[in-house]
């Protein structure tokens, strides 16, 4: 079996999800898939390179810019796909080249297709295009994959793909060795800092929480501005905006004790997984699907969604924890995303889902 890996998309996390499965497939070496991988020109992070990896000039946003129309590049890229003659396919985020590809490839390839996001967020402005991404790769795989159980009969529902079609595997991310914690009693917030990942929530747990210290660190969406302006007032909390590198992320999970996930609403999280490779446990409302994630008691905690005084008073509970019972979960906190969230391990559930 013959499979193209494929994101075009300029996320670090989305292409470490993709080149990480290469690299483990790759290095493999096995009998009965050859693994082939195409990504952007300039990835953020590191790409075995070798003669099957094939990087490419392509738009770096999933939507419609001046580079989208590069239709030189586009059919290069067709023709190239065409001449490997591959016998799968998998794209891994969405993008409009995607679909180009999926109509323009040989018939008896078989088409992939990861949907990270079945349901906009709460304020997404792309809530439309998202729709419309969806709709259009629903119609052209041959196959849907979702990272979570949970929303597995909604694509059925909303887009009406055939059940047999749509597909779950849990996610997966290259995984460092152990890192032993720091006991800072530190708490993280990392991410974009949209609508839907609770900053109204973190700010009132902040609150009530004076004697905790915060670090929130990402991107700020501009309808949070205010939001994260009240934050960066509040003298237990250190406030980093912008483009984060890989080592400021390494850094910024390692210096934390605890990773907090106050969401109003969520599919499944990245940052569960970060908090994962780096030991870090993980306290966590319990929306969407962010129970499959974060095992209650054994990987971090699980709290009535919006109360954010229980919240803050399982934080308070954890940060006091003892050194030895927090060395305890986070090696456990380690060991259960190793399991379930490597790259190396997903190697098996990987080629058994392509290989239907």
């Amino acid at each position: 079996m013959k499979i193209l890996l494929v994101t075009f998309s300029d996320n670090a996390d989305h292409q470490d999800i993709t080149f990480g499965m290469f690299e483990s497939l790759y290095r493999a070496e096995r009998s009965d898939c050859e693994a082939w991988v195409m990504g952007i020109s300039t990835p953020k992070v590191p790409v075995l390179n070798t003669p099957k990896t094939h990087l490419v000039d392509c738009p770096k946003r999933p939507g419609i810019e001046k580079k989208t129309f590069d239709v030189k590049t586009l059919l290069s890229i067709i023709s190239w796909v065409n001449e490997q003659n591959f016998d799968v396919i998998f794209f891994e985020t969405l993008h409009v080249w995607n679909l180009a590809i999926m109509m323009c490839c040989h018939k008896n390839t078989k088409i992939f297709q990861m949907i990270h996001d079945l349901i906009p967020h709460d304020g997404d402005r792309h809530a439309k295009l998202v729709n419309l991404m969806n709709k259009a790769v629903c119609k052209l795989a041959d196959y849907i994959i979702l990272a979570n159980r949970k929303y597995v009969s909604k694509v059925t529902e909303i887009y009406g793909v055939p059940a047999n079609r749509v597909l779950f595997i849990d996610m997966w991310r290259r995984f460092p060795e152990y890192i032993k914690p720091r006991f800072t009693k530190r708490v993280l917030f990392f991410g974009r800092m949209n609508p839907y990942k609770g900053i109204d929530n973190l700010l009132e747990i902040v609150k009530l929480c004076p004697d905790i210290q915060f670090d929130a660190v990402g991107r700020v969406d501009p309808l949070m501005k205010e939001h994260v302006d009240q934050l960066k007032k509040m003298p237990n909390v250190t406030v980093k905006t912008g483009y984060v590198t890989d080592d400021e992320m390494a850094e910024a999970f390692i210096n934390a004790d605890w990773v907090v996930l106050p969401y109003n609403s969520a599919t499944q999280s990245g940052v569960v997984i970060d908090g994962y490779r780096y030991g870090r446990p993980c306290i966590a409302f319990n929306v969407g699907a962010i129970a499959e994630q974060v095992s209650d008691g054994r990987s971090g905690y699980l709290v009535e969604p919006g109360n954010n005084e229980a919240f803050a008073k399982k934080l308070r509970e954890a940060v006091d924890m003892e050194q030895r019972s927090y060395t305890s979960l986070s090696r456990a906190a380690f060991e259960y995303g190793l399991c379930k969230y490597s790259s190396e391990r997903a190697v098996e559930r990987f080629v058994k889902i392509l290989a239907k």
